[in-house]
């Protein structure tokens, strides 16, 4: 199977794209300089990745009741690639913005926006990957983008 259709990568890139979304709607209160938000974008997507690759660890050592060798953690470390693909995606937009191309404000809103559109193509991903009908894959699809329209809608609604 496709690596871009497996569900772990689907499921990382989702869970790296949220996470990423929550940071970016913070920084539309105070946006910092277009190469600032890059740096806390890349880092945060850095952590986000080493903290799967920490937690990976702990699981398998404990399941495997031994200590795991390098190999194995270098494959955990790989199976984080779709947080590191996906979710540097907003990154790129405020780099483009960094380079002149647009303002930071509008290099915020277009990777909030960017995020929407990967979410929902990954939302619609998950439902063919459950074989559904056309319109239960759609309805993922939406579902997928309402999880990342509800951290939104918080921060509307407690600020």
């Amino acid at each position: 199977m496709d690596k871009m259709f497996d569900k772990d990568f689907v499921a990382k890139a989702i869970y790296g794209l949220i996470s990423v979304l929550a940071v970016l709607l913070i920084m539309e209160e105070h946006p910092p300089t277009a190469w600032k938000a890059a740096g806390i974008l890349f880092g945060t997507v850095l952590v986000i990745a080493m903290a799967e690759t920490y937690s990976a660890t702990i699981a398998e050592t404990i399941a495997g009741q031994k200590r795991l060798d390098r190999q194995e953690i270098m494959e955990i470390w790989h199976d984080t690639r779709p947080i590191l693909l996906t979710a540097n995606l907003p990154t790129l937009v405020i780099l483009l913005s960094g380079a002149g191309l647009y303002s930071i404000e509008t290099a915020l809103i277009i990777a909030k926006y960017a995020i929407y559109l990967t979410l929902f193509a990954f939302g619609l991903q998950v439902g063919h990957l459950l074989h559904a009908s056309r319109w239960r894959v759609l309805l993922s699809g939406f579902f997928t983008t309402g999880i990342g329209a509800l951290i939104g809608l918080m921060k509307f609604l407690l600020h």
